[in-house]
């Protein structure tokens, strides 16, 4: 099998690229199934977060989808030409996606280094497959063991101390503009996965008001049940329908909806500047696609930012922990190298013990067609007859089962288990 990955991330895809390019859950489900319509030996994971959207796939050498035509599917399902985004996909095969994948698991492709989501939502994707049916024991395998690699990085090195996560860098990027938040009130719109972290590193902040929306109350609700508010501030839960009236309260807005378009609209919000006096207003917006309307950002006195004017946070972030990457790349790369192996080691043994029942099976057709026509033969020469056959058996499959086994540690040994199954058409592994 190869195996491939297409995607586009914060380093390669302006915002406005990725937002077009991503998934919710029902859109990936949809995606997968249209994946196992059009390419039905293919296995398939699709991964969408704020910050990236991937597709890996597994196929048999000679099969389909293959990296162009993955890129197009990618497309054709979000409606959008090759053109419009082909210039900031990336591409890997074989090791190089495996080795990606480690990386991405271990959150260190992430823009936030040792981000705290990104495994739970790899593991997400990868559970979403399987309810689909679209992955076998190919990507099984491979993301199996992404999840262990993952472990292995957050355990023995520091890459996850810190605030490690889009939610945290919001908050770090807040404190760089205003230097007290015990007077400030901070609006905080979406109370899911992304909302709750974010919400948790707020309130080591000591902000004077938190307002807690999420366009289902009951969730925003429990959420804030579940909080531990610090002794001077408030937490409540506002009414979602209601943004405006809570956007002329606050100071600063937080916005992690998992919306497919903006819940903040500029014509809704002309008249806000003067219903606040003016004052200022910081909205960071950290929803992929965004929550916010870019043009919010023109009116006087509110300042508007999205998850990719983060980036220099984040690489403050990065900077202070390069012993750590270092330690992080040795790690994977010995994942990466005993995987493969373990891979091509498990591939060629199937190979050789498919080879050797195809030809004891042709073996044993000519014996049961020659033998019953062997009327005055003797038992001893109908022994020696079989033994023959056996011997003859047994030297047709030396050169070919050596071969194999001599090129289980090459990288390319996927390409001649492939053509042995082609050659003597032997059926492909369950």
């Amino acid at each position: 099998m190869r195996t491939i990955v297409i995607g586009c991330n914060h380093r390669t895809a302006s915002l406005g690229v990725r937002e077009r390019l991503a998934f919710n859950t029902e859109g990936c489900i949809e995606a997968l199934r249209a994946m196992r319509r059009t390419f039905p030996c293919a296995e398939g994971v699709l991964l969408s977060t704020c910050n990236r959207t991937e597709l890996y796939v597994a196929r048999p050498v000679h099969g389909h989808p293959r990296i162009e035509e993955a890129i197009e599917f990618l497309g054709t399902t979000r409606g959008i030409a090759i053109h419009e985004f082909g210039h900031s996909i990336y591409q890997h095969a074989d090791t190089e996606a495996i080795r990606h994948l480690f990386r991405v698991a271990g959150s260190l492709d992430s823009m936030v280094l040792g981000e705290s989501q990104v495994l739970s939502q790899v593991k997400a994707a990868f559970a979403l497959a399987q309810s689909v049916g679209t992955v076998g024991r190919t990507l099984d395998a491979i993301f199996q063991h992404a999840f262990v690699v993952a472990k292995d990085l957050h355990t023995r090195t520091g890459i996850s101390a810190g605030k490690t996560s889009v939610g945290g860098t919001a908050v770090d990027f807040a404190r760089q503009i205003f230097s007290r938040f015990d007077d400030k009130t901070v609006l905080m719109i979406g109370a899911g996965q992304m909302g709750e972290a974010t919400l948790h590193y707020l309130l080591e902040m000591r902000p004077k008001h938190v307002l807690l929306t999420n366009r289902t109350s009951d969730r925003a609700e429990t959420l804030r049940a579940q909080l531990t508010v610090p002794h001077g501030t408030t937490c409540e839960v506002v009414s979602f329908e209601h943004l405006a009236d809570h956007l002329a309260r606050a100071d600063i807005v937080i916005s992690t909806t998992g919306a497919n378009e903006p819940v903040l609209r500029h014509a809704a919000l002309v008249g806000l500047p003067a219903q606040r006096q003016y004052r200022p207003l910081l909205i960071i917006d950290i929803a992929v696609p965004r929550d916010v309307d870019p043009e919010i950002g023109s009116l006087d006195n509110v300042f508007l930012y999205d998850i990719d004017d983060l980036q220099s946070v984040a690489e403050a972030s990065i900077a202070a922990r390069e012993k750590e990457i270092a330690r992080c790349h040795e790690i994977i790369e010995t994942h990466v190298a005993e995987f493969v192996a373990s891979q091509r080691s498990r591939n060629i043994g199937p190979t050789i013990a498919a080879l050797q029942q195809h030809f004891d099976e042709i073996s044993r057709q000519e014996l049961d067609w020659l033998l019953p026509k062997l009327v005055e033969c003797s038992e001893h020469d109908r022994k020696l007859i079989i033994q023959m056959v056996h011997r003859i058996t047994q030297k047709l499959l030396h050169a070919p089962s050596a071969a194999l086994r001599d090129k289980a540690a090459a990288s390319h040994a996927n390409l001649y288990t492939d053509a042995i199954r082609n050659l003597f058409g032997l059926k492909d592994e369950d």
